[in-house]
């Protein structure tokens, strides 16, 4: 009876922990299913964790916390990026702040977002058309509400409430609107609105800011095309429609053509600084390729209230007027978001009452050298003398600011927006300031007073130094930066504060490799961009890096080149931006000596990467106004994007010539094992060092491992055992011819007479088989190999 008791009781908790797993296990399953479908039914939710994925893997929804924040929102982004691109938000204006938060299609068939209390803090209930039977998120990134009675009906749909982006294939209804985001790290809606024109027949796309004042027009639809939309004329890849049903009533549309549609993405996203920009998804990374307006100053309230916009010769920046300081010194000082503007360092003592009064007490600062839109002045012709025009603006508490000229007196009522510096304005202006925060000497104007010139001429002598001061070592720091940079500074690599250099790294805090004189970081820019950041050291080694980069990549451009995007140069600071390369150097993948294949770069992969490097430095020897000699080349120096694309790097040590020269002296300098046997002898050095290097460098890229011997390689190509020299891990796939041209490149490169070695334009169609590469051409060289003791 005893044992009976126990197996009974046994079998019982046994039973009990298999159901307990198997709850277990469904409810797993269950949040699986959530995350792998594209559809959400009635009553079903999503938390943290847990996302909805369009069927053809493009788009993701689920909940997302931007960079150095704790608020949670509900959100679409690209799933197969890496670097987390959002399109849209739900909650934009109402995050989660205490998470878990959870997102439902409740069973009365409505969205709503709740926290962690239950609290719903969005709902589709506002703007949906009808109760919804499930939801689903489409290739295109457009999350729809389909209806109960027609499972086919839009009740809802994201792309009719959209917040910065504009993807393709979604209608652009007149009366809908873009807002930006006001930071990168905060969805909620910033000043700057993107909209068809309201006006009745207007069929154009206005860039405004919050007060409905545009800045930007698209043009006329000219049938195929709006005249200076984003999407260049000129661009072939676009197809775009206007699809009109009345004049308050249309549309417009675009998609890419279906062959590049194939090969990459694009999106149109409404940014916060107030330009309307277009990127295209080239090897994982997000590519500008479009923006306006081109100059950030003509974004009208850029710096908003009280801010003036300094146009640099990269780019622009924004100040505070005199008597002012940043609403948010913290989002000012990031150089990211200045819409905020400014406020008053003392407030304005008005006595006005409903827009007449004797005030007395405020005084104005004169100032010639800034520019300001006539769009909001008010003209104000019954004043014909200056004393009579102040008193006018002082009489108006709204009055912010005056000109006259001419005996025509102007009005500014409300927040001045739009100040731009010049080097001489088109007008004089007089800004309103408390009376402490203007110059004694200048308390009084016009009238019995006889003050008037020094309450003029002072202000404006101390706005006309500051501005002299600023001019001064601006072109102070332009002069500073040719001097060691030379004249041919590229104009169009962008200059990086520091503070921007820290933001994008956030302080410095992902290391992607140090070198003798640098360390390198991982960066996002305020457009999700990836990049790597190179921070020198303060020495003079670095300083001659630094210079070397610019003058040698600044403005040059190949694919199989690293792009260099901007810099730094901020008191002893010197900084380069690049590109970002997601699977790092081909040295890692030499070095790697794993036996695992899905670890080991295969065949195909490393005939590419050898001859993509040899076709950037074809432009480099070659096809550039003056040539380079890059002086370094190595697998440390060969950096791989997403898609193993190679890309030379490091041109710290790059040497330029014109083309009326044919050598360069200098230092030895580089890495050995890769030194040609000329430069190590202290001749004069030509491209033909490269060719070398690069050499040495297939070698190694064919063989799979480092310090190859090279008397052993040379003997078994001799022998017509190139297959002999390939990684073993991959030589049973190897392509036989084309490790047999490789292979005998190598040594071609790598003969002590440089006149022997081929150029890398040959280099490049010996590899592609388009020119024959025998073993008979390097005979003697191979005799030398063989007879003498390790090179390395």
């Amino acid at each position: 009876m005893d044992w009976s008791l126990k197996d009974h009781f046994a079998f019982n908790s046994l039973k009990r922990l298999i159901l307990a797993l198997a709850i277990l296990i469904l409810q797993c399953h269950c949040d699986l299913l959530v995350a792998a479908e594209d559809t959400l039914s009635l009553g079903s939710s999503l938390r943290k964790n847990q996302t909805i994925i369009s069927k053809n893997g493009t788009f993701e929804l689920g909940f997302f916390c931007p960079n150095g924040t704790t608020n949670w929102y509900v959100g679409i982004w690209y799933a197969h990026i890496s670097v987390k691109t959002i399109v849209w938000v739900a909650n934009r204006e109402t995050p989660v702040t205490n998470m878990p938060g959870v997102v439902t299609l409740s069973t009365s068939g409505y969205l709503t977002v709740s926290d962690l209390q239950g609290k719903v803090i969005w709902s589709s209930n506002d703007t949906q058309q009808a109760k919804a039977s499930r939801a689903s998120i489409l290739d295109t990134g457009n999350f729809v509400l389909l209806g109960v009675q027609n499972t086919s009906e839009i009740v809802w749909e994201s792309f009719a409430y959209p917040t910065d982006h504009f993807l393709p294939k979604m209608k652009f209804w007149k009366g809908l609107k873009l807002n930006a985001w006001k930071s990168s790290v905060d969805p909620a809606p910033g000043p700057f609105f993107l909209q068809m024109n309201p006006s009745p027949g207007k069929k154009d796309f206005l860039l405004q800011y919050k007060n409905g004042v545009s800045y930007y027009s698209s043009g006329d639809w000219t049938g195929k095309y709006y005249s200076t939309m984003p999407q260049a004329v000129s661009d072939t890849s676009f197809e775009q429609e206007l699809v009109e049903f009345s004049p308050t009533r249309l549309y417009y549309t675009y998609d890419l053509t279906p062959k590049v549609r194939s090969k990459t993405m694009v999106r149109e996203i409404l940014r916060s600084n107030g330009e309307l920009t277009v990127y295209y998804l080239i090897n994982n990374n997000w590519n500008l390729v479009y923006y306006t307006p081109v100059s950030d100053c003509a974004v009208y309230g850029l710096c908003g209230a009280y801010g003036v916009c300094f146009k640099q010769q990269n780019n622009q920046s924004c100040s505070c007027m005199e008597g002012f300081h940043p609403r948010d010194a913290t989002a000012w000082s990031s150089q990211e978001w200045w819409s905020g503007g400014c406020v008053r360092r003392t407030p304005l003592n008005c006595t006005a009452i409903n827009g007449s009064g004797s005030n007395t007490t405020d005084g104005f600062l004169q100032i010639s050298n800034y520019d300001l839109s006539d769009k909001e002045a008010v003209q104000y012709t019954q004043e014909s003398t200056l004393q009579g025009c102040k008193t006018a603006c002082l009489d108006d508490c709204s009055c912010m600011a005056f000109v006259f000229t001419n005996s025509n007196c102007k009005l500014w009522l409300g927040d001045l927006l739009g100040m731009q510096a010049t080097s001489s304005g088109r007008q004089t202006f007089f800004i309103r300031l408390a009376a402490s925060d203007v110059p004694r000497s200048s308390a009084k104007v016009g009238g019995k007073s006889r003050v008037v010139a020094l309450s003029i001429s002072i202000p404006l002598g101390v706005a006309v130094l500051g501005t002299l001061f600023a001019l001064f070592v601006q072109q102070g720091r332009r002069r500073l930066l040719k001097k060691y940079m030379g004249e041919g500074m590229p104009s169009s690599l962008r200059r990086f504060s520091y503070k921007q250099i820290k933001i994008a790294t956030n302080n410095f805090n992902h290391v992607l490799g140090t070198g003798v004189f640098s360390s390198v970081f991982k960066g996002t820019l305020p457009d999700n961009t990836l990049v790597a950041v190179k921070d020198l050291e303060d020495c003079l080694q670095a300083e001659k890096q630094f210079r070397a980069e610019i003058s040698a990549i600044g403005n040059k451009q190949h694919t199989n080149l690293i792009r260099l995007r901007g810099f730094c140069a901020e008191g002893s600071r010197r900084i380069l931006v690049y590109e970002y390369m997601q699977n790092g150097s081909l040295d890692s993948f030499l070095c790697n000596k794993s036996h695992r294949l899905d670890n080991v770069l295969d065949w195909q992969t490393r005939f590419k990467i050898a001859l993509g490097t040899a076709r950037g430095l074809v432009y480099l020897h070659e096809e550039c106004r003056d040539c380079i000699i890059h002086c370094d080349i190595k697998p440390e120096n060969i950096l791989l994007d997403a898609d193993f694309s190679p890309k030379v790097a490091d041109f710290g040590l790059a040497k330029l010539f014109g083309r009326d020269l044919s050598r360069v002296v200098t230092t030895i300098r580089g890495t050995k094992g890769y030194l040609a046997p000329e430069w190590m002898t202290g001749l004069p050095i030509t491209v033909k060092l490269d060719v070398y290097s690069f050499g040495m460098t297939l070698l190694e890229i064919i063989s799979g491992r480092r310090n190859v011997d090279l008397r052993w390689a040379a003997s078994q190509i001799q022998k017509g055992n190139t297959i002999g020299v390939v990684d073993e891990r991959i030589a049973d796939k190897a392509d036989v011819e084309e490790v047999r041209r490789a292979a005998v490149v190598s040594i071609l490169c790598i003969q002590e007479d440089e006149n022997g070695r081929p150029s890398m334009a040959q280099v490049v169609v010996m590899l592609q088989g388009k020119l024959e590469a025998s073993v008979e051409q390097i005979e003697t060289s191979l005799q030398v190999l063989m007879n003498e003791q390790n090179i390395r």
